[in-house]
């Protein structure tokens, strides 16, 4: 028969034990004990551990260190004990009850009381007749190992240092003062004796009225430190002043046993009297009027943070100062160096901030951003000071003070950094947090109205070359003009188009890598880095970031304020190049250059020797102070001289452009020509720099903590985001979309005096200036956005704000290669139609001749080599192949059409035959194999037209498999019909392949 198992809980009566214990943790000390005489069950219930480990945790001794307290009253009691003697335990006392000390064997569960032996001692004795009786006599224990055993040892010490019920609070204080003659160890001890009287805890059946009597004491304990305290510090004796601190620190947490354990320090550890009353007699927290917030704006409406690094310094030396007496006056864990910076920095720091950024707003968003950005910097050195006051108690000996108040203090403080730099951080960012919602805002508002003054400059200058060029159905070009066009073409003409761009790229870096000014100071007038000229949001871009620009063109950059912006704006990309190219490569491209042929180039220059205006822009370039055009070319020279060997770029001035007069007539088809111009290097630099500033002012803010620090993120990509759009849809989309909109109208009728398609050359200037862009946006991608976001998350807003960045660049070069492509080959058919003279196929029977390729074939490869070329290193093999595809695919289209129209003889054959050769290896040059295997076909279908023997030729016509498939009869049919002895042969021929014999078969009615 199975037995039941034992039931998890044991059962006392009616009530499992576990129950018992939860009902005894409510109940007070005396009640535990005489429920401990009810039954030996009873006794071992309330023996159990969990029970006395609460009421040891509710104690607080190991949590607050106090155990020493414990020690020094068990030597005074030892040593009072010694003094007396051993007097024996021979007096009488009250009533008592022995009870039997319980075993572990088997007993009853509810059992009798037992008598005490006459021969056998009391064991366990409880006096009935009062509640302050010693623990010991009721619970017999033999370790203080045990929750059981400290908790019986403390309560035998403190109980008899409670207050009677009759007591004053003089007496309450010379009792302990009696037993601990430091001010330290007497806080500490009335401490430990307010947890021993709390409600938890419940020592003596009258613990309500003994705990007010001690708080009334501690209250007039802390009063007496207090006027102690204010003495000693206008003594300057910061000895007494931490002693009285110790001690008032101590009554404070056990009136706030709760509010001293807030992480971080809460709003309770500023209440503490005594810590307040020491940073009130701060003088740094009286002297706001000795400093003026607005004279950091000059009278240009500028900013110069003179004045405010001058304020910060007296606060930084306050805080330096006071903050090293409160390291070594207040106790560590009582938070006055943090509460008394966070006045600091709320009161002083925050109240001179206030009305600047005030002011500012008013002025301008952009003298508000910058002086936002400036102040939060400013602030940020009370950071480092403060962690410099509290890493001191970590890293230096101890002082004097210091030692000495450890000896008098029970539990002297660990040495070790009272404030964390999260703490740190957070009283400047609680005191800023206020102006963060109007910063974030403004941040990006005036970043789009930036970005729209750009463009709007950029699309007035694009508005200039329309209406002075007007429709393009204008005269053709003259030879010179296109000579000139030519020499025009930037990355094209030079004679490493990718070197070029790699050194554009470098640069690029360098500018990237420049320090951005933050806080503006007198130096370079004051403007700092953030554009602080109010209205003007093309001035949002700093002086490292002009100088970083001098770098790419130094010329380009000389002038400053909205004159020199709106100037280079208009100028566009023209103005980083001369004489078609980019860079002077010199001797790393092996032209054998030498520094004297570049001083003689720049002495010709210097001279103001006047160019023509090759890209049409007339006067609109020209610059607003040509009086300093020489100053202008020694500080460009100065700023290349300072630029890294490896990345230099020599870049002549730009040329100076005199406007048309009323007597010299526009050319009317100079749109095509200034096609290179719809984009510019400029526009791009210009909205990437005005990105970067506002990066770097929220940069500043990037380690704010939520929600703000989210935010500022969210702000931070929003930045990135708007400027690809902007530069995608109001910069390049537009310019490939007006190129490709002007080479769809493009007629090569017009245009006769050139074998070469102006616009497609232009086009491909596009397209390298669009691969530079998207390289210099990758690399300000990955120098400023890479490490605020995870490329890998192709979900975030940034990566795909990119992605549709560079696909719509794709689609923009995909759209114009198309309308170039047709542009080209319409070009291409042009030059085959008027380059071929009408009996290049049937010459003379007595003409000479010449097996060469004709004069248009030879031209018209000429113009598609010259143009496949020049797209090769701006964009991808993929693209390239496709292009490459579409040329052959559209030129095999033209070939058939110009044969099918020619009549051709036997011995112009050998002419059809060497033109096709001809293009047969142009087509294989581009190493496109599906297009090789089609001029294949085209080339072994040439041999038609040298086949004297009609019968022959029928069969070759019939032969199928001859062209592989690319060619039907029917379609050799066609061709065969434009030999000239046509009329000869076709009877032979349609008999020979269709069996036909028109005497039989047909009949004349």
């Amino acid at each position: 028969m199975l037995q039941a198992s034992k039931p998890a809980s044991r059962f006392i009566g009616r009530l499992p034990a576990d129950l018992h214990v939860l009902i005894l943790t409510h109940l007070s000390i005396p009640d535990v004990a005489r429920y401990a005489r009810v039954s030996r069950a009873a006794q071992r219930v309330a023996n159990d551990e969990k029970l006395w480990e609460t009421r040891w945790v509710d104690l607080g001794v190991d949590r607050h260190k106090l155990g020493d307290v414990l020690d020094t009253l068990e030597s005074s009691k030892t040593s009072k004990g010694n003094e007396r003697g051993d007097r024996g335990n021979t007096s009488t006392g009250p009533a008592t009850i022995a009870v039997s000390s319980l075993d572990d064997g088997d007993d009853d569960d509810f059992g009798d009381f037992e008598s005490a032996s006459a021969n056998q001692a009391p064991q366990l004795l409880l006096d009935l007749t009062g509640d302050t009786a010693p623990l010991n006599h009721v619970f017999r224990t033999q370790s203080t190992t045990t929750f059981r055993g400290k908790y019986i040892r403390a309560h035998t010490l403190l109980v008899p240092l409670l207050p009677s019920l009759d007591s004053s609070a003089h007496a309450i204080l010379a009792s302990i003062a009696s037993t601990t003659p430091s001010l330290s160890a007497q806080g500490c001890t009335l401490h430990l004796l307010t947890r021993f009287l709390s409600p938890a805890i419940k020592p003596v059946s009258s613990w309500d009225i003994r705990l007010a009597l001690l708080k009334t004491a501690l209250d007039r304990f802390d009063a007496g430190l207090l006027s102690a305290f204010d003495m000693a510090d206008t003594e300057g004796n910061e000895e007494r002043m931490a002693e009285a601190a110790a001690a008032s620190w101590q009554v404070w947490l056990c009136l706030h046993p709760d509010g001293a354990y807030k992480k971080g320090g809460g709003s309770m550890r500023d209440e503490w009297e005594m810590g307040r009353t020491w940073a009130e007699k701060r003088e740094v927290l009286y002297e706001q009027g000795k400093w003026d917030p607005l004279a950091n704006i000059t009278k240009e409406k500028k900013l110069d943070f003179t004045a405010m690094d001058a304020f910060m310094s007296r606060t930084l030396a306050a805080l330096q100062e006071d903050g090293a007496i409160a390291m070594r006056v207040f106790p560590p864990e009582s938070g006055v160096l943090l509460a008394y910076a966070e006045r600091l920095a709320g009161e002083v720091v925050g109240e001179y901030i206030s009305p600047l950024l005030s002011e500012t707003r008013n002025l301008g968003t952009p003298l508000f951003l910058s002086a936002a950005a400036a102040c939060f910097r400013e602030a940020w050195r009370v950071v480092d000071g403060l962690s410099l006051v509290a890493s001191h108690r970590s890293g230096n000996p101890p002082t004097p003070s210091e030692t000495k108040r450890n000896s008098l203090m029970i539990n002297p403080p660990k040495r070790e950094a009272v404030i964390t730099r999260e703490q740190a951080e957070d009283v400047i960012f609680k005191m800023f947090e206020p102006h963060m919602d109007d910063y974030l805002d403004d941040e990006l508002d005036e970043l789009k109205r930036t970005f729209e003054s750009i463009c709007r400059q950029w699309d007035a200058s694009l508005a200039r070359i329309t209406d002075r060029r007007g429709l393009p159905f204008v005269p053709p070009l003259t030879f010179l003009q296109v000579r000139r066009e030519q020499q025009c073409a930037r990355f094209l003409d030079s004679q490493n188009p990718a070197l070029a761009k790699r050194n554009v790229l470098a640069s690029f870096t360098d500018v990237l890598l420049l320090p951005v000014t933050i806080v503006p100071r007198a130096v370079g007038a004051g403007v700092g880095a953030l554009g602080t000229n109010v209205g003007s949001g093309l001035n949002a871009m700093g002086t490292g970031v002009v100088q970083g620009i001098s770098m790419l063109n130094p010329q380009r950059w000389m002038g400053t304020g909205a004159d020199s912006s709106s100037t280079t704006t208009e100028a566009g990309y023209k103005s980083f190049v001369d004489d078609g190219s980019l860079f002077e490569i010199g001797e790393d491209e092996g032209n054998g250059g030498t520094g004297e042929t570049e001083a003689t180039e720049e002495a010709q220059y210097a001279v103001g020797e006047d160019i023509d205006d090759e890209a049409g822009w007339g006067e609109i370039s020209a610059s607003p102070a040509e009086g300093t055009d020489g100053a202008a070319r020694d500080e460009s020279g100065d700023q290349v001289a300072a630029k890294p060997a490896a990345t230099r770029a020599v870049s002549k001035p730009s040329r100076r452009m005199a406007p048309p007069t009323q007597h010299e007539p526009l050319d009317h088809a100079q749109p095509f020509a200034a096609l290179d111009l719809l984009l510019s290097l400029d526009v791009s630099l210009e909205l990437i720099h005005a990105s970067r500033d506002a990066l770097k002012r929220l940069e500043t803010f990037s380690t704010y903590p939520r929600p703000i620090g989210t935010r500022v993120r969210e702000t931070l990509e929003d930045v990135f985001c708007e400027m690809l759009s902007t530069l995608s849809t109001r910069h390049i989309a537009r310019g490939f979309g007006i190129a490709t909109e002007r080479m769809m109208v493009y007629k090569p009728a017009e245009h006769q005096e050139t074998t070469s398609v102006a616009p497609l050359l232009q086009f491909f200037e596009l397209v390298h200036i669009g691969d530079t862009i998207q390289s210099m946006v990758q690399l300000f991608f990955d120098k400023e956005m890479a490490s605020y976001i995870d490329r890998t998350d192709f979900l975030n807003a940034v990566v795909r704000e990119k992605k549709r960045f560079e696909n719509s660049l794709d689609d923009c070069v995909a759209a114009g290669l198309n309308g170039g492509t047709q542009a080209l080959m319409n070009q291409v058919e042009h030059i085959i139609i008027t380059r071929t003279k009408p009996r290049e196929y049937y010459p003379q029977e007595d003409a000479l001749l010449d097996l060469g390729p004709t004069q248009g074939c030879t031209e018209a490869i000429k113009c598609l080599e010259s143009h496949c070329k020049l797209l090769r290193g701006s964009t991808s093999r993929e693209v390239l192949e496709v292009f490459y595809q579409e040329v052959g695919i559209r030129l095999l289209a033209i070939l058939q059409k110009h044969i099918k129209r020619q009549i051709i003889s036997l011995s112009g054959g050998f002419q059809v035959i060497a033109d096709l050769n001809a293009y047969h290896a142009f087509i294989a040059s581009l190493k496109v194999p599906a297009i090789t295997a089609e001029f294949d076909h085209l080339k072994m279908l040439g041999h038609v037209f040298i086949v004297a023997d009609a019968k022959d030729l029928a069969q070759i016509v019939r032969d199928v498999t001859r062209y592989g498939g690319a060619y039907r009869p029917e379609d050799v049919y066609e061709f065969i019909q434009r030999r000239s002895d046509w009329k000869k042969i076709e009877k032979t021929v349609d008999k020979t392949m269709y069996n036909l014999s028109f005497k039989e078969d047909c009949v004349v009615c």
